[in-house]
């Protein structure tokens, strides 16, 4: 039985490892939380408690065929350089064997008025932004040909519904194109990476189609009776600013089941 290790089992991690779970990986899960040590043990999650930066960390954790690091890197409670500060003492751990996904951000891309692929320059201006290249360069460095980066832009679905945010909110800038994904979809690239040992690749993980902010917001707004925004009759930037996500399709063939965020699943 393969195994697999996610460190960070929140709002993505949990449910991808209740997925991989049900697929007959052996699942080992990481939390902060005391509380939610019980919820991954009912889950048939082997859970441990793993507080980053800690250079006392458990071998047994780590000792997986895969590992799935998926930690926000909180640069606006911690600073910029708390992110790869809490990676670094796990690469002692980390075994010679093991392939590695690390969950980035499409927050690593400046804000420019055209359509962005894997290969454009990256922002070093923005503290996430340079909180995550630090990572990726970190990890890059020392497993290049057996990791697999994931830039995901706006996670959604469920309970996160991008329009409620707005409700009653001005709005200025509404014609700007959007560049989400839904959480099954991150969860479906994520096992589809394992699945085909799709190794060495930094992929752009963003449903396909790309309505405008504008578009998306009416439409939660109309599906769940609440206010749209306010949207601001101002002159309108960065319209033409999309995350390409190309390689989905030729390096890993896989077929989105939500490539439209006008059509996304929520639940109330």
């Amino acid at each position: 039985m393969a195994s697999v290790s996610v460190l960070g089992c929140g709002w993505l991690g949990l449910p991808l490892a209740k997925q991989l779970l049900a697929q007959g990986f052996k699942v080992k899960g990481s939390t902060t939380t005391d509380s939610k040590m019980l919820e991954l043990e009912n889950a048939g999650i082997l859970p441990f408690s793993i507080q980053l930066p800690n250079d006392n960390l458990s071998f047994e954790f780590f000792n997986s065929d895969y590992l799935i690091i998926n930690i926000p890197p909180q640069t606006s409670k911690k600073g910029v350089n708390h992110h790869v500060e809490s990676l670094k003492p796990i690469l002692k751990y980390i075994p010679s064997t093991q392939r590695i996904i690390y969950v980035s951000a499409t927050s690593v891309y400046p804000k420019v008025d055209y359509p962005i692929t894997e290969e454009h320059e990256l922002d070093h201006s923005s503290e996430r932004a340079k909180a995550l290249i630090q990572a990726e360069k970190l990890l890059l460095r020392n497993f290049k040909e057996r990791l697999t980066i994931i830039r995901f832009g706006g996670l959604l679905g469920y309970d996160r519904i991008p329009g409620k945010y707005f409700s009653n909110r001005k709005l200025e800038q509404h014609q700007q194109k959007v560049n989400y994904i839904h959480r099954d979809d991150a969860i479906g690239l994520i096992q589809t990476v394992i699945k085909q040992e799709n190794w060495g690749f930094t992929i752009n993980g963003i449903a396909p189609n790309h309505p405008t902010k504008k578009e998306v917001f009416l439409k939660n707004a109309e599906d769940f009776n609440f206010n749209p925004p306010i949207f601001e009759n101002i002159e309108q930037e960065l319209k033409n600013r999309m995350i390409k996500s190309d390689k989905i399709e030729s390096i890993l063939d896989y077929s989105f089941i939500y490539p439209d965020p006008l059509h996304f699943f929520y639940i109330k």
